[in-house]
Formats: structure tokens, C-alpha cells, sequence
């Protein structure tokens, strides 16, 4: 199975971030020539490694799946659909909460 999806994603989160791939090695533990072996495809990422990077950059399983996927960053309006599933007093809060959010940084 490629990882190629997985990588690529995780590559463009790290670059977004603004951190190299040494600055990269250095938080997950390993040498800088095995991030790149593993940016490259050469070797693949350990689970502690993945965890600990996931962390350190602020982003979530779903995000990089989202991103595996191609999907743009996901909108107010798709956790809004999304929560069409939760009981409606949760819903309403959650929705009215997103959406604030969102308001309030676009206005900036």
C-alpha cells in the first residue's frame, strides 16, 4: 500500500507551519536524513512518530484524511451539515457557536 497520499499531506502541513524538515526531525526524535527518507518514501513513518507530529502541528486525524482526499479546508457550513446527525438542542449550539466563530474571523 502507498503512503504516498499520507505523506503529502502531512509534507503540506509542515511546510504551512513553517518548519523544515530538521526542525521537523528534531520534534518527532529522529535524524534529519531519516525525515527525509520518510518525506521521500523511502521508509515509513512510525505510529509515535505520526502522533507526535499531528500534535505539534495543531491538526487532527480528519484534517489530514481531508487533505489525503483533496478537499479544501473544510467550512462552518460542512461541520453545520455534519451536524445535522447530533440531537437538536446540540446541533443548535454547536451550529450558533461555529458560526460566530466564523463571523468574527472574517471580520478582522
Amino acid at each position: 500500500m502507498s503512503h504516498e497520499p499520507l505523506i503529502h499531506a502531512i509534507k503540506e502541513r509542515r511546510e504551512a507551519a513553517g518548519l523544515t524538515q530538521l526542525q521537523t526531525a528534531d520534534m518527532i526524535g529522529v535524524s534529519l536524513k531519516t525525515y527525509q527518507r520518510i518525506e521521500r518514501g523511502e521508509t515509513e513513518m512510525k505510529m509515535s512518530h505520526y502522533r507526535i507530529l499531528i500534535e505539534k502541528l495543531k491538526t487532527t486525524d480528519l484534517d489530514i484524511s481531508l487533505d489525503m482526499l483533496g478537499l479544501d479546508k473544510t467550512t462552518p457550513w460542512d461541520v453545520a451539515a455534519a451536524a445535522r446527525t447530533l440531537p437538536p438542542e446540540v446541533r443548535t449550539v454547536l451550529v450558533s457557536l461555529l458560526m460566530m466563530i466564523y463571523r468574527d474571523k472574517t471580520s478582522e
